[in-house]
């Protein structure tokens, strides 16, 4: 693995030897929405520099874990990719990030707090450009090297991504929960109404669908026998789930009745002792079990699922809200990852996402969500033999020339010269 002498030199090496041993904190969802009811109640900016100061610590580990992964030959679905261009700055933003938030003093104070918000800001919009890139560099594996899909480990690259997908999941609700209470006053972690949720995800994957297919998308009958069902959950990470197995069975049943009327899906909402449970019924003819497997791909799942490019399908008259159009725009649902992704997000608190298909027929799809609200996160659990070998890493780029003192944290340079206070802040000990 190359990764840039400029980024890792401008990182102290005692903090980043600190960093690369300690452990990620795992949150519950009880956690995150008791914190933030604290601070929705004491209706007080004052109440966040505590949440901020646990981010300030946590960020950088969770960083550098990301940086851990990608420096691993054993994580990378094909060696190859270590060496792509757009591979080597997603490594080297990271590592960015990891001074910048190293370098900033501790948000002690509200007007600190203020500040720190507003890296992380930053942050949010640089997580989406790596996570952007990191599609386009297997677009240059497959150019530059002449590697195919089949050529990728498939074991491997499962992992891959369910490990890239994981970090994403949990770091980047941290930071939305923090920027959710700095300016709105809310917590992304609520009482949550599924079936409200569910009507919403309805909308969208019917509207998406109508835009693709210029033509009626089927009807969607939600049941439910307690329409009071409530849960803690977050409500946007619900509304993917379901808006990509209503998208994936709403096509299904599309194709499959193309000439007369579609026959309408069923969504039926339980809640048990242990789970508040969602199946999602159609009549889209169904997967053949040979196939069935593939579904959960991130390898092949472009040929058995997601044949309804969301992101085409929209148009700027396409009836479908904001938060769709916000993250169609990642590759969590645009490169045929729909699925898998969903299911890693249901994992994510303890929940599970299954299938039964019935070839000739239609699919079935569970949806299980954890009602157990201190269930730790599933945060990827990382490779422990990984060593930090900080000379070896920059041996590759030895005469390149150093980062400036500052760093841009911005894509943009909407972020200029931040504080320095040598990792203020970092593992305290």
């Amino acid at each position: 693995m190359v990764v840039s002498t400029q980024a890792l030199n401008a990182i102290p090496k005692d903090i980043m030897t600190k960093l690369w041993t300690a452990k990620a904190t795992r949150v519950s969802l009880k956690q995150i929405y008791t914190i933030g009811r604290h601070v929705v109640g004491s209706n007080n900016k004052g109440a966040l520099v505590i949440p901020a100061q646990f981010l300030a610590d946590e960020l950088p580990i969770r960083y550098t874990n990301v940086v851990q992964m990608l420096n691993s030959a054993q994580e990378l679905p094909h060696q190859a990719l270590s060496h792509t261009p757009t591979f080597r700055k997603v490594t080297q933003r990271y590592l960015e990030d990891i001074h910048a938030l190293t370098r900033m003093p501790r948000p002690d104070t509200t007007a600190r707090e203020e500040q720190f918000t507003e890296v992380l800001r930053s942050l949010q919009r640089r997580h989406r450009n790596n996570i952007l890139s990191l599609g386009q560099s297997f677009k240059e594996l497959y150019a530059i090297n002449h590697v195919t899909p089949n050529d990728l480990d498939e074991v491997k690259t499962q992992r891959f991504f369910d490990k890239v997908y994981g970090l994403s999941l949990g770091t980047n609700l941290l930071i939305g929960e923090h920027i959710a209470l700095h300016d709105e006053g809310r917590n992304l972690v609520q009482k949550i109404s599924p079936i409200s949720v569910a009507e919403k995800a309805v909308t969208d994957a019917r509207g998406v669908c109508a835009a693709h297919y210029a033509r009626e998308a089927p009807s969607v009958q939600i049941i439910a026998q307690d329409s009071t069902v409530t849960t803690t959950y977050v409500s946007e990470h619900l509304h993917r789930i379901l808006f990509e197995v209503l998208k994936n069975s709403l096509r299904a049943t599309m194709e499959f009745h193309r000439e007369g009327p579609a026959p309408p899906l069923k969504l039926i909402v339980v809640q048990g002792g242990e789970d508040v449970s969602i199946k999602v019924s159609d009549q889209g003819g169904g997967i053949p079990e040979s196939r069935t497997k593939r579904i959960w791909s991130y390898v092949t799942g472009k040929d058995t699922q997601d044949i309804v490019d969301p992101a085409s399908a929209i148009s700027g008259d396409s009836k479908v809200s904001e938060d769709v159009k916000d993250y169609l725009e990642l590759p969590l649902c645009g490169f045929g990852h729909g699925l898998p992704v969903a299911r890693l997000i249901a994992r994510y608190f303890g929940g599970e996402l299954s299938l039964v298909s019935m070839e000739g027929f239609g699919t079935d799809a569970y949806l299980a969500l954890y009602r157990d609200d201190t269930c730790p996160e599933n945060y990827p659990e990382m490779i422990s033999e990984t060593p930090l070998t900080l000379d070896h890493l920059a041996a590759s780029s030895a005469n390149t020339p150093r980062l400036p003192t500052d760093l841009d944290l911005s894509l943009e340079g909407e972020v200029g010269v931040l504080g320095h206070s040598a990792g203020a802040g970092v593992l305290t000990s």
